[in-house]
Parts: structure tokens; C-alpha cells; sequence
């Protein structure tokens, strides 16, 4: 039987991990940057990533949240796969591909039917206390801003699209996609496209809430997770029942919400 204490950690854990280095569009990997010769591209890339960095929220920005940066993430292009050990791998059915990208797995086109980005860069934010178990990680893409437009149309009619209520990417299972309503009281930017999936991870359902603003050419994504854990919410309920505190593990029906104190501190540096 686990702890609550070890629940917590590995709720934390598995969480914090879920597609950390995942960028907007673009499957195109390390061997894609690779490729790519320096130029005037190369010059803009460097001085969107320096835009983006400046954007980009640390501890101390929003009240209550610990900023990371997570390994690996920033390099254009790369998209991290998640899960995929480094190989590109195509979503099913094919038009859910909008889906997998934001999601960081890649479609696998080669080269990728969507828009690589010119930057990309990532934080994730914990909450300090353990009133809430939910992880959000933010990523910044910067795009020429007719891909930007194109992207978040594909997006839009992805998450909206019956055959994507279900899709996979490689040996990954996504399920319970659906439009969700927008968090933040200052949204701003000029268009928004929310929505919620999730998908098996072990003993425990992975849950997403997901939140992406374009702002001309940069799109804001804001990714909040949490864990479905029936062993941690049975526990929860015995210590309820024999007077002791419970952890507040998130039961089947708390789909994670993305915080409008992460978003209105986000999009205000954009």
C-alpha cells in the first residue's frame, strides 16, 4: 500500500514529466537542426529565442508557483516525441496530427506537413503548497504569423473533430478530446483555442487541459496536468473516514484547470 507522502511524489513526478520539452508544430527533431545552415534564418531564430526568453515567466512572477526550465527544451524544431525514443511517429487518424504536436510526439511527415518554429521555449510551474496537485508547464513558439493563423485553424478543427475524440501517436492513446472554455481574465491576443484529453500512464490517467493563445506570429501554449489516481483517492477517503487528513488526490471527475494567474502573467510579458 502507498503512502500518501510517496502518492504524492510520484503523482508530481510523472506529471512534471509529461511532454516537458514538447514544442508547437514541427516533428523535424535534432536531426532537422542539424541540418540547417547558418543564414538570415538562423540570425532571426536567434533573435526570436532571445525574445522569447525575455517573455518567458521565473519563480517570484506568479504568486504561489515555482518556475523550472526543463532540460532540453528551446531548440527549434524540436518537438522532444515524447516517448517515441527519438523516432517520428504519425498520428491516427492523420488529421488529429495538430494534436500530437502541440502534445510534443511529432507526426512524423518528413518533412512535417506543420510549421517548424523559428523559437521555441518552455517553463513549468509547480505550486509551492499541496493545495493543488496540478502541474502546468507554458511554452512560447515563434512563427511567421501567417503559420501562426494556420496552425491554430488546424488546431481548432482538430480538437473540435469527432474522429479525434480518440486518436493515437505510435503506442500512445488519447482519448476525451473536447473543447474546453478559456482561462484568464485578460486573454488578449488574437485568437484562442482550448481544450481537454487524456490518456493511460500505468495505473494512472493522465489528464490535460490545454490553452493556446496566438499573439500575431507567437502562440502562447498553457498545458495543465494532473493525475487520476483510483488507489490515492481510495486512501484519501479512509482517512476522511477515520478522521485524518487526506492528501486531496484528484478524484475522476477533477480534470485539471489551467490557472488565469499563470496566463494573464504570461501573456502580459508577450
Amino acid at each position: 500500500m502507498k503512502s500518501a507522502v510517496s502518492r504524492v511524489v510520484v503523482a508530481v513526478s510523472i506529471v512534471a514529466a509529461l511532454g516537458a520539452t514538447s514544442a508547437c508544430g514541427g516533428s523535424g527533431g535534432d536531426d532537422g537542426e542539424k541540418s540547417r545552415k547558418p543564414g538570415a534564418g538562423s540570425a532571426k531564430g536567434g533573435a526570436a529565442a532571445a525574445r522569447l526568453e525575455k517573455a518567458a515567466l521565473a519563480t517570484g512572477d506568479v504568486k504561489g508557483y515555482e518556475v523550472e526550465k526543463p532540460k532540453g527544451a528551446g531548440k527549434a524544431g524540436n518537438s522532444g516525441k515524447a516517448g517515441t525514443a527519438g523516432k517520428a511517429v504519425k498520428a491516427d487518424p492523420a488529421g488529429c496530427a495538430p494534436l500530437a504536436d502541440i502534445l510534443g510526439t511529432g507526426t512524423g511527415s518528413a518533412p512535417s506537413t506543420s510549421p517548424r518554429p523559428e523559437a521555441y521555449i518552455s517553463r513549468t510551474l509547480i505550486r509551492t503548497d499541496d493545495k493543488d496537485s496540478t502541474t502546468t508547464r507554458v511554452g512560447l513558439s515563434a512563427y511567421a504569423e501567417a503559420d501562426a493563423e494556420r496552425l491554430m485553424a488546424d488546431l481548432r478543427a482538430a480538437s473540435k473533430a469527432k474522429k479525434c475524440a480518440t486518436f493515437h501517436v505510435g503506442g500512445h492513446r488519447y482519448f476525451g478530446v473536447r473543447p474546453a472554455g478559456a482561462a484568464g481574465a485578460n486573454l488578449g491576443g488574437d485568437e484562442v483555442v482550448s481544450y481537454k484529453l487524456a490518456h493511460p500512464m500505468g495505473e494512472y490517467v493522465a489528464r490535460q487541459t490545454i490553452t493556446v493563445v496566438r499573439d500575431g506570429g507567437t502562440l502562447a501554449v498553457f498545458d495543465a496536468s494532473n493525475l487520476y489516481d483510483p488507489e490515492g483517492v481510495q486512501h484519501d477517503r479512509e482517512a476522511e473516514r477515520n478522521g485524518m487528513e487526506s492528501v486531496g488526490t484528484p478524484k475522476a471527475d477533477e480534470d485539471p484547470k489551467v490557472a488565469a494567474a499563470i496566463v494573464d502573467a504570461q501573456l502580459g510579458r508577450v
